[in-house]
């Protein structure tokens, strides 16, 4: 009799035992965050976790026998269609990834779309690949974070290109500033290695103060916004136009040689002369062509210029000297 007890309660204690654990399995697959499946070569599912329910709001009856890519967005599709083929072909070649991370978008059963991480191990048996098991795991919320991390970044990209520009262009005419005009020519000039011809071209408004005292200096801002877009519009772009100060602006032309440089000059107190700025009196410019001469410092280059400039001013306005 006594055997007998001792044999019957360790078949309760084996039974208790088996239904803890049974009680652990389905508490374990009910709260797990990640979803647990496996599905067939062929993408169908065979098994899911009962949370499939909670991510999803399928039943893991009613996913399982379907196809797993039927349940994602036309991208998440082909997305996972080009990511098994490549895994396919390194299978075929002998190499085969333990793990395959993926990214997809899920619909769920009410209509809506979540972000999922899907981590599947290929499944091998006797060397033949019969399919995976893996987890899924919802990342909505982090994609959400990414999303809004993406647009500060755009939005800050674009706050710094705008602070730059604040930093670099003339308010008033759109030109570079002075300070961006000496950090390109000493750039230039040391990038060239004196090898590459580079010329500047300085030149002011006629009578700009004859303008401004006569017609106003919203007028004069005007003429110098309008002279500053036909010449913009009139040079490469690689070429720059600063404005240098008041009416004064310069031009750098790299990879341009004095004769060219004239030319370039000409070309544009041509077109001030013949622009109608839409007031009485005609404007004209005055322009200092000068090509950089090796040795020479910045500053050396723009006082050759400026004399030029000058000496076209004493010579009647309106014409282009070379130094």
């Amino acid at each position: 009799m006594p055997k007998l007890y001792r044999i019957r309660r360790k078949a309760e204690n084996r039974d208790n035992s088996q239904f803890y654990l049974l009680d652990r399995y389905k508490y374990i697959m009910e709260n797990i965050k990640d979803v647990l499946w496996a599905m067939n070569a062929d993408f169908v599912f065979t098994f899911l976790s009962p949370n499939a329910r909670k991510m999803t709001g399928y039943e893991p009856e009613e996913l399982i026998g379907h196809r797993m890519p039927d349940f994602l967005v036309e991208d998440s599709r082909r997305y996972v269609h080009d990511v098994t083929v490549k895994f396919g072909k390194k299978r075929m070649d002998g190499y085969a990834e333990e793990i395959i991370l993926m990214d997809v978008q899920f619909i769920c059963k009410n209509g809506s779309i979540k972000w999922v991480e899907v981590s599947a191990n290929p499944m091998f048996e006797a060397g033949k690949f019969i399919g995976y098991i893996g987890t899924t795991r919802d990342i909505t919320e982090k994609k959400e974070y990414e999303g809004q991390l993406d647009q500060y970044v755009r939005d800050l990209r674009l706050v710094n290109a705008r602070l730059e520009e604040m930093a670099t262009v003339d308010a008033v005419t759109g030109a570079y500033n002075r300070r961006k005009f000496d950090d390109d020519l000493n750039l230039i000039i040391k990038q060239e290695k004196h090898t590459i011809p580079i010329s500047l071209i300085l030149f002011d408004i006629d009578n700009f103060k004859t303008i401004n005292d006569c017609l106003g200096h919203k007028v004069g801002d005007r003429a110098l916004q309008s002279i500053s877009s036909l010449i913009i519009e009139n040079i490469r772009d690689t070429d720059g136009l600063f404005r240098w100060g008041g009416d004064e602006f310069i031009i750098i032309l790299p990879a341009t040689n004095l004769e060219s440089a004239k030319s370039v000059a000409e070309k544009i107190r041509n077109i001030i002369q013949n622009y109608d700025f839409g007031i009485d009196k005609k404007i004209t410019i005055s322009l200092g062509v000068g090509e950089y001469k090796s040795g020479e410092s910045a500053d050396q280059i723009i006082k050759r210029i400026d004399n030029a400039l000058l000496t076209a001013k004493s010579k009647g306005k309106n014409n282009v000297i070379c130094c």
